[in-house]
């Protein structure tokens, strides 16, 4: 081999081994929420997962309502459990749940949350009764967090802003381990927006990965056969999806831990990569600046602009999104994450979105 040749493979980084999945980190099914059309069955998760192109899905019912399909109302269920949605799913199938306190049972706006808890051993939680969230008043959304991580959990905000007010959270706790900033309910929109602003904050709040918050995304599909992108009340399944990169001899749950997620609808592609020294990154993970950030960016959707931001500041870079783009800038320290974003305002239902977690340059 030309020694020239040799010296530069040498010095060239490689990237960790591992496969990107697709996958919805909050689906609903007919077996432990009685607001769906009764359709979510585990004879049809497998053939709505394919069609959604997903590789995994995580199963959250409501933890008040689960295994009582006989509620008239799904906010009228006590804690009837179990608190997962024990069945013969099918492979891909991962059992959680959404912790679901409210305020009250008449009209409310007051926040509390729904907190997504995902099993970190990747099988279930031991007590399957585990979770309270009634009667109401008497639970807040922190209070859902901390039984969440008391049973080994991976908490999520879901929808920590949203036009129901009550599904909102109350900001009781910052305990969580990420926060939904894209939920499949009006696409995405101003609340969503506003819970992208509160993961930045508290991202920037640390000083790199494994404290901050992991950036998620979740469909909130009730009705699984719901046309893509669905509606405002019936988002579809997979809309969004929250890709993870996934390691030899790991689980879902560990890439969404690690933070090496990139959340994207359907029609948008995003990946983002750091080079600094002899090390190859992507997001959630960490290297040595100075280092040369790599972007290829495509959308369906017109409009769009492919930006990378640091943290909780201003766009280091911004391109509009025209076919695919491939960028390459060089940053020195700071955490730093890419987009596919809108040219103006975010507006409701707003298409073609995809947001990657930080890479730290250190």
């Amino acid at each position: 081999m030309n020694m020239l040749l040799a010296l530069a493979l040498a010095c060239t980084p490689e990237a960790p081994i591992g496969e990107w999945l697709a996958g919805d980190l909050h689906v609903h099914s007919s077996l432990g929420s009685n607001d769906t059309d009764g359709l979510g069955t585990p004879d049809a998760l497998g053939p709505a997962m394919e069609a959604a192109g997903l590789d995994f899905v995580f199963l959250t019912d409501h933890s008040n309502s689960q295994g009582s399909m006989d509620c008239a109302d799904v906010e009228d269920c006590p804690n009837q459990g179990p608190e997962v949605t024990n069945a013969d799913w099918p492979g891909g199938a991962w059992l959680a749940s959404e912790i679901s306190p409210v305020e009250s049972l008449g009209t409310t706006f007051e926040p509390t949350g729904h907190t997504g808890c995902l099993p970190l051993d990747g099988a279930s939680f031991p007590d399957l009764e585990a979770f309270i969230d009634r009667p109401p008043g008497a639970v807040t959304g922190g209070e859902g967090v901390a039984q969440c991580k008391d049973h080994s959990g991976f908490a999520i905000l879901n929808h920590p802003y949203a036009a129901a007010g009550w599904i909102a959270y109350d900001w009781t706790s910052e305990d969580f381990d990420a926060v939904e900033v894209y939920n499949g309910t009006l696409r995405f929109d101003a609340w969503d927006a506003q819970g992208l602003a509160a993961w930045e904050e508290r991202v920037s709040a640390v000083g790199g990965p494994g404290a901050a918050p992991v950036a998620v995304g979740g469909s909130d599909s009730h009705r699984w056969g719901t046309p893509a992108p669905g509606d405002a009340l019936n988002p579809a399944l997979g809309w969004p999806i929250t890709w993870i990169h996934l390691r030899e001899a790991e689980l879902p749950i560990d890439a969404i831990a690690a933070g090496r997620v990139v959340i994207a609808e359907p029609g948008s592609a995003l990946s983002f990569a750091a080079e600094g020294g002899r090390e190859l990154v992507g997001p959630g993970e960490s290297v040595e600046g100075p280092a040369t950030l790599t972007i290829t960016a495509s959308s369906e959707m017109s409009g769009m602009v492919l930006e990378v931001r640091l943290v909780a500041g201003d766009a280091v870079y911004s391109e509009p999104l025209s076919g695919e783009v491939t960028a390459t800038i060089e940053v020195e320290r700071g955490a730093y994450y890419a987009r596919i974003w809108p040219e103006g305002e975010v507006e409701s239902e707003q298409g073609g979105v995809a947001i990657s977690n930080p890479i730290w340059v250190e």
